[in-house]
């Protein structure tokens, strides 16, 4: 039986002097953990990127307060946001056009493109994004929603290592991913590369994963997915949707959320947003090329993905 939030105590997912901490190891308990967890950006004297760093390797993710005033603009949180992501690691392109800082708010309703994903209300399922680390900054929160999911895929990896360790070589081999287009809705193509899911390197577990992707990619290819392949995504994303392997956080204006994208996966709750178009949602992104961080494999080691594209 797992212990309820009541039950927490803070040693409870504090890993021994054993472990390295470039293993994240937590599980929903530290989700009665999270509000000392917070790193005040005006409180370190030796510079945000240890704190963040340190944190990062510990759990997977940092949560930072004071970047800048809660009622900064985004024009005022640029620098400030550059400063930050230059400690954490390499800032890289998050699309082909080379976009270094990306806006995530709601267009659905002046863009038709962009009626998907970060661009859109919608619930966002959950995923890794490609560079080494990300960096969301929020400016302003949704009228209701919008919640963030953490989920941690060492403690997966582990459960299904003991539990289902007939599907762990399927989650190990290589799968097509859908490679979206940017300039024409719906359209995009299937990888001339594959990718696992799960990898482990110098003792530590990594993920790249999108089911989406993976789905169309096997369709697209002509190369539909085996009745294994289903059950090991099936089961994998059932422990990724259970809460025993969750925690959830909401941010508010002037808080910012570094995820390290090889360690732990994302996810966002549908959120209404405010009639008024000023006051909507809006947070800003950066992406980071941080190998040094956690060890990862190869494969999952994506760098700039958009490198001469």
């Amino acid at each position: 039986m797992w212990p309820t939030a009541q039950t927490f105590t803070k040693n409870d997912w504090m890993t021994t002097t054993t472990t390295p901490p470039t293993q994240v190891n937590w599980d929903h308990r530290l989700q009665g953990a999270l509000a000392d967890l917070w790193i005040d950006a005006r409180s370190q004297a030796s510079g945000l990127g240890p704190a963040a760093i340190a944190s990062l390797q510990q759990y997977g993710f940092a949560l930072v307060r004071g970047l800048g005033p809660a009622d900064a603009d985004r024009a005022a949180m640029v620098p400030p946001l550059n400063r930050f992501g230059a400690e954490l690691g390499t800032i890289v392109p998050q699309n082909k056009a080379g976009s270094l800082l990306e806006d995530i708010r709601d267009f659905s309703d002046t863009d038709a493109f962009d009626n998907r994903g970060y661009r859109s209300p919608g619930e966002l399922s959950l995923h890794t994004d490609p560079p080494t680390l990300l960096v969301l900054h929020c400016l302003a929160p949704a009228r209701s929603g919008g919640e963030n999911q953490l989920v941690n895929i060492e403690a997966i990896h582990n459960h299904i290592a003991a539990q289902r360790p007939e599907l762990l070589p399927v989650l190990q081999r290589g799968f097509r991913f859908w490679e979206p287009s940017e300039t024409e809705p719906g359209a995009g193509e299937a990888s001339g590369w594959t990718r696992p899911i799960l990898m482990q390197h110098d003792g530590c577990v990594s993920c790249v994963y999108y089911r989406p992707f993976i789905e169309a990619a096997a369709q697209a290819a002509g190369e539909p997915l085996s009745a294994l392949d289903v059950q090991a995504l099936d089961h994998f994303d059932a422990l990724a949707n259970s809460p025993q392997f969750q925690i959830r956080l909401t941010l508010a204006a002037g808080d910012s959320l570094v995820l390290h994208n090889r360690a732990v996966m994302h996810a966002r709750a549908a959120y209404e947003d405010w009639p008024d178009a000023h006051r909507r949602r809006h947070l800003l992104r950066l992406w980071i090329d941080a190998p040094a961080i956690r060890p990862s494999a190869t494969e999952h080691e994506l760098g700039d993905f958009f490198a001469g594209a």
